[in-house]
């Protein structure tokens, strides 16, 4: 009986590590299930032939524990099925481990029953106690004990999984039973239909039980929206509540929106109709009704070529449709034809819409009959002035630009610019309405000596232009034709004005340009327009454009450039010369601006500062100047008592200029005093309020003035009661004659007198040697200027001069 236990037995390892393997899902392969169903059946058939060969069993041995009776004996044989059983379980026990299947606590309750059994029995083999049937009953007990503890936990998880699965859903859930009793709901029923748990379960709830009543439907309630649907289930049924609220609100914005589509393309004032891919009518507004003169009955499934396409444009229909639905949306305007037969201008504007069934056009027809009206009329009124009748600017420029466009390369044309000098001072005192009136004149008379075909343009208020065709096939001749109209014009126009009463005689300049069709119409202008302002500027009021005036602007235009990049460069430096009293003691000095080139080249101001006050960088230089003064200052506080900063009229028409001198002057933190503003006298011809106010701030500030080259303009003495001068420079045409000119020395008491009488510093210019400075000291004068003290000098070089000059006073006092 014991050996038929053991031969039982061989299976267990082989059933336990199948067991492990679906237990883990790994796959099974056939291969590996036969090779270990193999080796305990070649056990099996050794221990069947045992009586041959007594590899199994040797023979029998006597138990205590069977009551002295005998038992099988294995033989050593045996324990290498025992490596094998060893070996199996450990493999099912690392695929019980590996496996993701399981919980880790299922995992330790497996492995750790199979080990403890293992362990009980073959303890129970070292001592003999071999009861085979037994333990076989002990492992199928764990094995038991095993599963069903697995199915337990699988069977809680699954329900847990479940559970909350029901009770996390976003739709709702009500069990109810066959007495309409709720069995069990979830959260989100609770949260929809606003109730409590501990309230409604096991009970029944009218609310509930109403809306049995109402499957299929989609209810309102406290604002959202909700679709109730039942499921039976066994002596249950199952109540759903889903929240649609999204879906209605969604939906009724989509019939709110058909619904304002609807009104707009109903009371769009365009014509708009629907069309699918092949042209067929679909649908149409109002609008479209009306311009066409059909009626919607008449329209709907047709063709809409066959509507409103003339027959001269069949081609346009389908090229137009194939190009909308190639590119999604077009615009054209073109012709349409009525029911009637006549002709409408319209603007079509398409835009094609796809579907996931089908493509559709939307066409917009434009009624642009009175707007074509509105333009033609426009263009006419727009291409003339309303002063004078010519042609304007705008046509005149269109007119040139289309000529040269279609012209001969022999054919040579002419533009004659003219321009009324003095126009604005006719305007100042006689009014506008006199200019104007001469405005009207000059026209007349133009219109009365020129072509027929010529193009004459009023442009500007005093500018006339003429364009004048095929003048000739070579610039000499077109230069013949312009000569000899010019003076038929200049006759004419010169020609004394009766203005309402009054007789006017004007001039005139004269910019002419004679071209073919190489220049285009821009260049044209601009050239033509050089010749004038050279005519302007000129004695002779006739002026051809030719290359040299071109030459002069390129060069200006190069110098200009040049004077930005010495700025930017760092090439502008100042240069001091001394001002001295009569001891030849340096208590001051005027900066003048240099420029040095890169080459050591030194630019007087003279060549370049109306440049400068023409392009306006006047401004920035005078700003870098003032800061290499305040330098200056700051190193040598009480060295120098004053430096003369020239200011030019242009700065002082800068409503920012004061401020932006005190914020230079505050940064580097010295007295204002030191600052001497100069200027010419030329700033009494600007004086704006602007330039009034910067004077103001800057002498609040506590900055002095100084007027230059006094006595020599026609206004001097006047500065003296308009301005809050500090200091006058007397002019060194009075300097220069002494000591012979007795008239000189005369004008020069009196203008130190004069100063003397106003509390005025004066100082003369252009001192050059030792009698002069003698004379001026009898008169008077306290301090000077001139190359008997020093020449304008680099800014090194004239602090060089002032510490000798203190080394010297410093050696003399000792």
């Amino acid at each position: 009986m014991e050996m038929i236990q053991d031969l039982i037995l061989l299976y267990v390892p082989v059933i336990l590590f199948s067991f492990f393997t679906k237990l883990s899902e790994v796959e099974r392969k056939n291969v590996r299930s036969f090779t270990l169903y193999l080796l305990p059946t070649l056990y099996l058939i050794l221990a069947l032939t045992n009586k041959i060969h007594n590899l199994f069993w040797i023979g029998t041995i006597q138990s205590d524990i069977y009551h002295g009776r005998h038992r099988p004996h294995g033989s050593s044989f045996l324990w290498t099925y025992s490596v094998y059983t060893a070996v199996v379980i450990t493999f099912g026990i690392f695929k019980i481990i590996r496996t993701s299947r399981l919980p880790r606590k299922t995992k330790f309750l497996i492995v750790g029953s199979i080990s403890l059994g293992i362990f009980l029995s073959f303890f129970a083999y070292l001592f003999n106690f071999n009861y085979p049937l037994l333990f076989l009953s002990l492992s199928t007990l764990i094995l038991i004990l095993n599963i069903s503890a697995i199915n337990v936990f699988w069977r809680r998880t699954a329900l847990g999984v479940r559970y909350h699965a029901f009770d996390s859903s976003h739709n709702g859930y009500i069990i109810l039973d066959k007495d309409l009793r709720i069995v069990d709901i979830n959260k989100a029923a609770l949260r929809y239909l606003r109730l409590r748990k501990e309230e409604i379960l096991g009970r029944k709830n009218d609310f509930v039980i109403d809306l049995l009543d109402k499957i299929g439907q989609i209810l309102e309630y406290n604002g959202d929206f909700f679709k109730i649907s039942k499921a039976e289930l066994k002596d249950s049924f199952l109540m759903v509540i889903e929240d649609v609220t999204e879906q209605v609100i969604t939906k009724r914005e989509h019939i709110s929106t058909s619904m304002l589509l609807n009104t707009l393309l109903e009371n769009i004032p365009d014509g708009v109709v629907v069309l699918n891919q092949y042209g067929t009518v679909i649908d149409c507004n109002k609008q479209f009704e009306n311009i066409f003169g059909y009626k919607k009955l008449e329209i709907i499934g047709k063709n809409i070529d066959a509507l409103v396409l003339p027959e001269n444009l069949e081609s346009e229909a389908q090229k137009l449709i194939n190009l909308a639905l190639e590119q999604g949306s077009l615009k054209v305007e073109t012709v349409r034809r009525r029911k009637s037969g006549a002709l409408v201008e319209v603007r079509i504007t398409v835009s094609v819409v796809e579907s996931d069934s089908e493509r559709l056009i939307y066409a917009i027809y434009t009624d642009i009959t009175s707007e074509k009206e509105a333009i033609n009329l426009a263009r006419t009124v727009l291409q003339r002035d309303n002063l004078t009748g010519l042609y304007t600017r705008h046509y005149f420029i269109r007119k040139l630009a289309s000529s040269l466009e279609f012209s001969s390369i022999d054919d040579y044309h002419a533009i004659i610019t003219l321009d009324v000098r003095n126009f604005s001072m006719i305007n100042s005192i006689r009014g506008h309405n006199i200019g104007d009136e001469l405005l009207r004149e000059i026209a007349k008379r133009l219109r009365t000596v020129l072509r027929e075909g010529d193009t004459i343009s009023h442009p500007y208020a005093d500018e006339f232009w003429i364009f004048l065709e095929k003048l000739g096939k070579t610039y000499q001749a077109g230069k013949k034709v312009v000569n000899d109209i010019i003076s038929k014009i200049e006759k004419e126009l010169t020609k004394t004005y009766n203005i309402q009463g009054e007789f006017i005689d004007i001039k005139f300049a004269f910019g002419v340009h004679v071209f073919n069709s190489f220049d285009t119409s821009e260049e044209v202008l601009r050239k033509v327009n050089l010749a004038l302002i050279r005519a302007k500027e000129a004695k002779d009021n006739i002026v051809f454009y030719n290359a040299i005036i071109d030459s002069e602007l390129q060069e200006h235009a190069a110098k200009e450039r040049a004077i930005k990049e010495a700025f930017y460069n760092g090439e502008l430096k100042i240069f001091l010369q001394p001002i001295c009293n009569s001891y030849s003691d340096i208590v001051g000095a005027e900066a003048l601006v240099r420029w040095i080139k890169k080459d050591g080249t030194i630019i007087p101001p003279v060549d370049f500062i109306q440049l400068m006050e023409e392009n306006g960088m006047i401004t920035s230089v005078g700003e870098e100047i003032l800061r290499q003064v305040c330098e200056i200052l700051s190193e040598q506080k009480d060295n120098l008592d004053f430096i003369d900063i020239n200011v030019s009229p242009v700065q002082l028409r800068d409503p920012q200029m004061a401020e932006r001198f005190k914020e230079i002057i505050s940064s580097y933190n010295i007295p204002p005093k030191k600052i001497v503003i100069e200027f010419t006298e030329n700033i009494l011809i600007d004086m704006n309020q602007t330039v009034r106010d910067n004077i103001d701030k800057l002498l609040q500030f506590g900055c002095q003035l100084c007027i230059d080259d006094f006595g020599t303009g026609y206004s001097s003495l006047s500065y003296l009661t308009i301005l809050p001068l500090k200091k006058i420079k007397v002019d060194r045409s009075f300097v220069f004659r002494l000591p012979d000119d007795k008239h000189s020395i005369k004008l020069l008491e009196a203008i130190y007198n004069i100063a003397k009488s106003f509390n005025l510093e004066a100082i003369p210019e252009g001192v050059e040697n030792t009698t002069q400075l003698e004379v001026l000291s009898m008169i008077g004068y306290k301090l000077f200027q001139g190359y008997y003290f020093g020449k304008p000098m680099p800014v090194r070089d004239f602090l060089l001069l002032v510490h000798q000059n203190i080394s010297k006073k410093g050696q003399q006092q000792i």
